[in-house]
């Protein structure tokens, strides 16, 4: 099973116990299908993806990921897929992501989970 990282840059980077529920211009995609696929678009491949927080946390994913729909808070962030030191770690790059307001609708079932939207995503080589 891989781990993910979250990496906020500026050295914010929280282990996450899952990622799942990748969407892709409303189609479900497999997130380790996605890393090994070739999914280059003409267009941006706008989405979201649902994350769930481990027990280490750091603070500013904290304030980041409560500040949801905030227009101030779009930024570049990367999902990596191993150990965030390994410069062999597959990268994922989410352009302009936000906390989306989806992340309220899991709380019941799963208070560590939230979700992610963004303009697009790629593979970084």
């Amino acid at each position: 099973m891989t781990t993910y990282h979250l990496d906020l840059g500026d050295d914010r980077t929280e282990a996450l116990d899952s990622v799942a529920q990748l969407d892709l211009v409303n189609t479900a995609v497999d997130l380790d299908t996605y890393l090994t696929g070739d999914y280059k678009a003409p267009i941006p491949l706008w989405g979201s993806v649902v994350l769930t927080r481990g027990d280490a946390r750091n603070e500013a994913t904290t304030q980041w990921v409560e500040a949801v729909e905030n227009t101030a808070t779009h930024q570049d962030v990367v999902l990596i897929a191993g150990d965030p030191g390994d410069p062999a770690a597959r990268r994922i790059r989410l352009t302009d992501a936000w906390a989306s307001a989806t992340y309220h609708l899991d709380e019941d079932d799963d208070p560590d989970a939230f979700a992610i939207s963004f303009a697009d995503i790629a593979v970084e080589k």
